[in-house]
């Protein structure tokens, strides 16, 4: 019975990885680019740059007006993405302001939002798995 139950999980697990491995070259183009305005953005809080961190996020909230943006077709990730843009707005607001206090956390929340939308798109992925399995 135990290693039913692990032959079942390592099956989900390997479809889950095989499903994560599906991802077009055009999502996973612009999850590079998110990365590296992330990563430019981090740089630019940091050291309290304000015109790259506007330009950075400007640039974000442009590429989520893409289609391969929208890999989900469901009601959590239409809510990721606006609390992706939401949080990217109120980034955008505190670098216009140069305020120093704000700044950091609306990119912790900008980042957050990023983590909790990972998350669901693997939950789904992996459901997806699970449902296939014979």
């Amino acid at each position: 019975m135990r290693a039913g139950r692990c032959g079942a999980l390592a099956g989900a697990v390997l479809m889950a990885a095989t499903c994560a491995g599906a991802q077009t070259s055009a999502l996973k183009s612009i999850m590079r680019e998110k990365l590296s305005h992330s990563q430019q953005l981090l740089d630019a809080v940091v050291t309290s740059r304000w015109a790259p961190l506007e330009e950075h996020a400007l640039a974000l909230k442009k590429v989520t007006e893409r289609p391969a943006w929208m890999v989900l077709q469901s009601s959590e990730y239409a809510r990721d993405t606006t609390r992706f843009v939401r949080a990217l707005d109120d980034l955008l607001d505190a670098a216009r302001r140069k305020d120093l206090e704000q700044t950091p956390t609306a990119y912790n929340a900008l980042t957050l939002s990023c983590v909790q939308c990972h998350r669901h798109v693997a939950r789904m992925r992996l459901a997806g798995a699970v449902a296939a399995r014979p």
